[in-house]
Parts: C-alpha cells; sequence; structure tokens
C-alpha cells in the first residue's frame, strides 16, 4: 500500500511538546517558556501499513506527549514568542539629542550660579551650553535656548569683569538668531543695559539680508532658518539681521540636513540636500510546515542533509528545541511496531528510543504510548549525545 505524505497527518497530529512541571488537559496546559520544546513529525509507514493504523497510533502518541512533565508540545503553526523590551525598543537617541539635553541641563546650572553672583563660574557654564547647542544645530528646534545662553553669557561676562566687546559679541550672537531677545532687567547695573540697549539698536539698523535654501521640492521637507520654518523648498528666509543663522531641512523620513550661514553684507543662497533614510529591510523567512522533513522521515538519514538541511529552519519558526520522529512497521502477524527518534535542534544530533511493540488490535495502545513518552521526556531531560546515530536505522535500511 502506498500513502502519500499529506496521508499522514492527520486531526492534531503535527504537534510539539515542552517540559510541563505540572500535568493538564491537553487542551488547557499552558505553555512554560522556560521549558524545552517538542514538535512530533508525523509518523513514517514502513511497509504495509493500513492509514487507520497510522491514524490511531499517530494520535495516540501525540495525544500522551501532550501529558509530559518535561517539554511542551506545539505544532508547525506556532510562532515564537517574541519577548519585547520596551527600553531595548525605544528610538535610539541620536548624538545631537544628547547633545541637546546636556545643553539644556548646563544653561540651567549658569542660570543657578548666575543667580548666585557666581559670574565667572556661570560664564564657564554658558559657554559650554553655547558649544553643545552650536554642535547640535542640526536637530535643535528651539533656538530661544541658545539665545538665552548667548545672553546669559553676556550678562556673567559683564559682572566678571570682561571687556565690554566680549559682553557685545555675546549679545550680538544672540540677537542676531533671535531680534526680539531681552534681558531681565529687574536689579542690572545700568551700564550692562545701556550696552545691551546701545548692541540691540545697532544690530536693529544694519541692513537685513536673506537666505535662500534651494533644494528640489519634496512632500513633506520644510526648511527652517534659526527654528523658524519658512516653507517647503526652495524656501527663502528675509529680513535677517547679519551674523551667523543656521539652515535646516527636516522631514519625517528624510535625513536631517543644515549649514551654517554667516551673514556679511550681502544675501547667502544654500543648497540643501535631500536623502530619504534608509530603512534596512530585514529579512523574513518564509513560514514552512513540517512537510520539508518528510523526506527526513520517509528514510531516516538523520545524520544526511536531507534531515539537516530543513530542520533548522522550521526548528526556529516554532522554537523547538527537539523534534520526534517515528516509523511504524509491521510484523507478519501484522502487530506494529513504533520506532521512535529524538533530534535535538541545536546540534542536529539524534538519537533513538526503545521500540514499542504493539498489539495487532492496538489494545495496549495507551500503555505502549505512555512508555514512549517516559523515554522521550528521559532523553530531553538528559540528550545523550553520545548515542547520536552516524548512519540510517535498521528499521529503515532492512525495509
Amino acid at each position: 500500500m502506498t500513502n502519500t505524505w499529506s496521508n499522514w497527518i492527520f486531526n492534531g497530529l503535527l504537534i510539539v511538546g515542552l517540559a510541563v512541571p505540572a500535568l493538564a488537559p491537553a487542551d488547557e496546559a499552558k505553555e512554560d517558556p522556560g521549558r524545552p520544546r517538542l514538535l512530533v513529525v508525523p509518523p513514517a509507514p514502513i511497509g504495509d501499513v493500513s492509514l487507520v493504523q497510522i491514524k490511531r497510533i499517530g494520535k495516540g502518541l501525540a495525544d500522551q506527549l501532550k501529558t509530559s512533565s518535561v517539554f511542551d508540545v506545539v505544532t508547525d503553526k506556532d510562532k515564537v514568542a517574541q519577548k519585547t523590551d520596551g527600553k531595548k525598543n525605544a528610538p535610539k537617541a541620536s548624538a545631537a539629542s544628547k547633545r541637546i539635553d546636556a545643553a539644556d541641563a548646563v544653561r540651567q546650572e549658569g542660570m543657578n550660579l548666575q543667580a548666585e553672583g557666581k559670574y565667572k563660574e556661570a560664564l564657564d557654564k554658558f559657554g559650554d551650553a553655547v558649544g553643545l547647542y552650536e554642535r547640535a544645530y542640526l536637530e535643535l528646534v528651539d533656538y530661544g535656548n541658545l539665545a538665552s545662553s548667548y545672553t546669559g553669557a553676556g550678562v556673567s561676562a559683564f559682572y566678571a569683569g570682561r571687556p565690554s566687546a566680549e559682553v557685545a559679541h555675546w549679545f550680538e550672537l544672540g540677537i542676531a538668531i533671535l531680534p526680539t531677545l531681552v534681558i531681565d532687567r529687574r536689579k542690572q547695573d545700568k551700564a550692562l543695559l545701556e550696552l545691551f540697549d546701545k548692541t540691540h539698536e545697532q544690530m536693529d539698523k544694519l541692513p537685513k539680508l536673506n537666505v535662500v535654501i534651494d533644494g528640489p521640492t519634496t512632500d513633506g521637507v520644510e526648511a527652517y532658518v534659526d527654528g523658524v520654518k519658512i516653507g517647503p523648498l526652495p524656501a527663502k528666509a528675509t529680513g535677517l539681521i547679519p551674523g551667523v543663522h543656521y539652515a535646516q531641512i527636516h522631514g519625517e523620513g528624510f535625513v536631517p540636513w543644515g549649514t551654517v550661514v554667516h551673514l556679511r553684507g550681502k544675501d547667502s543662497k544654500v543648497t540643501a540636500k535631500v536623502a530619504a533614510i534608509k530603512v534596512e529591510e530585514k529579512k523574513v523567512e518564509a513560514p514552512v510546515t513540517v512537510d520539508v522533513l518528510a523526506d527526513c522521515a520517509r528514510f531516516g538519514g538523520f545524520h544526511l542533509p536531507v534531515c539537516k538541511g530543513p530542520a533548522p529552519k522550521l526548528a526556529r519558526q516554532v522554537g523547538a528545541n527537539f523534534f520526534v520522529f517515528s516509523a511504524i512497521k509491521l510484523d507478519r502477524f501484522n502487530r506494529p511496531t513504533v520506532h521512535a527518534f529524538v533530534m535535538e535542534t541545536g546540534d542536529l544530533l539524534t538519537i533513538s528510543v526503545k521500540p514499542q511493540e504493539l498489539a495487532a488490535d492496538l489494545g495496549d495502545l495507551n500503555k505502549k504510548m505512555a512508555e514512549l513518552e517516559a523515554d522521550v521526556s528521559k532523553a530531553v531531560e538528559s540528550f545523550p549525545k553520545a548515542r547520536a546515530l552516524q548512519k540510517v536505522p535498521a528499521v529503515w535500511s532492512a525495509k
């Protein structure tokens, strides 16, 4: 009698077992991620084995393996549960964003020191904050914090006794990117207020300049100057005070781009580089079924590529640590013997377990399958690699 592989797959036959500390009904048992997972390959008939015998023996073995206290049983339809780690899955902060966070913290330290009258220390902190903001300008959104750091440095420099030119320079940097910039005028030295107002007045009188950000019009991409959105590419920022300015483009799915623009007496034009973020495509293996092990079950070449080739893919798909193969062979009195084999999917080594001889009418099926399940559980608990098969078992080679 000839059977196709599809003839060997019956109700609930394709399953995989895992170690289970406590017995539970097969339909109610819950998998324990700490136990091994075992997948049962449909039995292979050797010789003239009837479909009824294959079905009864296969189902009896599958049902018995589900009761194991050593492993859990899964099927080729199962998928490995994906553990999620919120921290690992969270988007990684870029170097620029880390600098911005650090700059915010350092700027606050400068403000605290300034309030305590420690102006030299405050000046150092504001200078550090400025350096961090300027290095991170590509992703900087709130340029008000940078402008605030400039004025904080100017105020601290004044009270620290630094030259007026240095103080005015700090103010100029802030006013260039934020023309509405003001300082806290409460309890300030009159000379400081006069210097700030004079610097502001002189910069307001300078001829205003423009910056053009050229580039291809791209949906979702916007241009910015000093954190102010000026529209899609190409875009133009007008009425800028001469000084240092920051041009940027941003768009979801696009690489941030920017450049520092030094406006000195004439307009400026820069060309933005628009580039989509490259998303690395993850290779996804197409799901497979237990059919990939059909030839392995049919011929028993556990040490050959016919078994070791497709086994890892199915093992990864269902997270199986072990496969159980079985062959059914009849003697001349129509008594079936079940020859079972356990494959460890890590090293792809296979061992045989004690054959179970059944009565012709299968009246002792439950008892014999319980004995087989005990042997399989023992092999899973302590897999004897030294017994790994190096040739096709006799049950196949002698057919």
